[in-house]
């Protein structure tokens, strides 16, 4: 499979999120407010954060197991579903206990918890399953069945129109529930029950590692939010979740390119070496979030018009996250080099180093402006985050300065040849 063809889907499936999403994002917008919003986004977050890192790093090791240590793939696979279902269940047990203690989420019903859970094993079965296609390069397959959802997702919240918010919530719900299952049904694995403990402990011997890693860059770029939960309100927190969302549409670069790239170093073909293959990645993101950086920032001033008055404030916080998240995208598409060579320890020191900034900048920053001092705290640690892999990339790995963001005739030539 093409590694062109797979980062053209890829950024289709990005630019198709991108449009439908933001034409939501008004409709949301509009409906519930910037307190509606805040309530909606804080039990999403939640939930989201343990959908994504409650597997504890299983769900990170996959590739590398299937791939660089052969373990057959039938064996792999039921292993893996088995142990996610055992910490679903667990972690199912240890929220509705807290939940009925009234330590958390005591102002959400119950039934939006059970919602939330329905996040959390449709989140592990989802990412367990996209791991299989990124592995197999298929995924231009897995892309037409993830958008697919997004569609359907995308056209509810349109078509209808009227939102509330458990309405919005639910729609989320169901999206994640489909595309797991829609992503399950592309492999033909079906379902079943088997344990293997010696496997699940060397997987965890390196994905606990990833999984580290993984949580820290996602508590970086989430951590400002729930500083401005306890410290504001939720109006504070719904203005500050727009600004996120509108300045993190950047990360679709990254997004297109990581999966590919990851599918590519674990299968390389040709002479083409992995180093050449990075640098070129690497500088083609460089340009591209620049270009998309210049556009985003007089493109902030329409926000009022576009959301409404009451989402005004969302301006400022939103120029100031613009420039970091260049630096962010950078780092993301950095880390499947470290990944596919064995070395996730890399990414686990440079994410835990940008996640200690950010939150020791953000109390203080908040303190005196507010959302906006969470946003340049959180741009500060994001150009931290993207510099530490510059040097880690120059002074460690020796590649040249000129290989990561000179971009030759040649390479554009390439870049807009047919694809292979």
């Amino acid at each position: 499979m093409s590694y062109k063809a797979n980062i053209t889907s890829n950024l289709i499936n990005q630019i198709l999120h991108l449009v439908l999403g933001f034409v939501g994002s008004i409709f949301i917008a509009r409906v519930l407010g910037p307190s509606g919003q805040g309530y909606v986004a804080y039990i999403t977050l939640v939930f989201t954060m343990i959908g994504s890192y409650g597997h504890l790093g299983l769900n990170n090791a996959v590739m590398f197991f299937y791939k660089r240590k052969k373990i057959p793939a039938d064996h792999l696979y039921y292993v893996n579903t088995t142990f996610l279902t055992l910490i679903f269940l667990v972690i199912s047990a240890i929220v509705l206990t807290l939940k009925q203690l009234g330590l958390i989420l005591h102002e959400y019903p119950l039934s939006w918890v059970l919602g939330g859970l329905s996040i959390v094993i449709s989140s592990f079965f989802y990412y367990n399953n996209h791991s299989w296609y990124v592995a197999n390069e298929r995924i231009r397959q897995a892309n037409r069945r993830i958008i697919a959802v997004f569609l359907i997702k995308s056209l509810v919240i349109i078509i209808l129109g009227i939102l509330n918010k458990g309405y919005f919530y639910w729609a989320t719900i169901g999206s994640m529930i489909l595309s797991a299952s829609l992503l399950h049904l592309g492999l033909k694995k079906g379902l079943k029950f088997r344990w293997d403990f010696s496997l699940i402990k060397r997987e965890y011997a390196y994905g606990f590692i990833i999984f580290l890693a993984a949580a820290f860059d996602h508590l970086h770029l989430r951590v400002d939010q729930l500083y401005i939960k306890a410290m504001l309100d939720n109006a504070q927190l719904g203005i500050y979740t727009l600004s996120v969302t509108l300045s993190e549409l950047m990360f679709m670069v990254p997004g297109s390119i990581t999966t590919a790239l990851t599918a590519r170093l674990y299968n390389p073909c040709g002479e083409r070496s992995s180093e050449e293959i990075m640098a070129k990645t690497f500088k083609l993101t460089l340009y591209v979030c620049i270009a998309l950086a210049l556009i985003a920032i007089p493109a902030s001033f329409a926000i009022p018009l576009v959301y409404g008055r009451d989402f005004t404030a969302a301006i400022y916080s939103t120029l100031i996250l613009i420039p970091g998240v260049v630096f962010a995208s950078l780092a993301r598409v950095a880390t499947p080099y470290f990944f596919t060579s064995g070395r996730p320890q890399v990414h686990l020191r440079v994410a835990l180093t940008a996640l200690v900034t950010n939150c020791i900048l953000n109390y203080p920053m908040i303190k005196l402006w507010g959302i906006n001092g969470a946003a340049i705290a959180s741009t500060i640690s994001y150009f931290v985050y993207g510099c530490s892999y510059i040097y880690i990339l120059i002074r460690k790995e020796k590649f040249k300065a000129a290989d990561l963001t000179c971009l030759r005739v040649s390479e554009l030539k390439e870049l807009i040849g047919r694809q292979e």
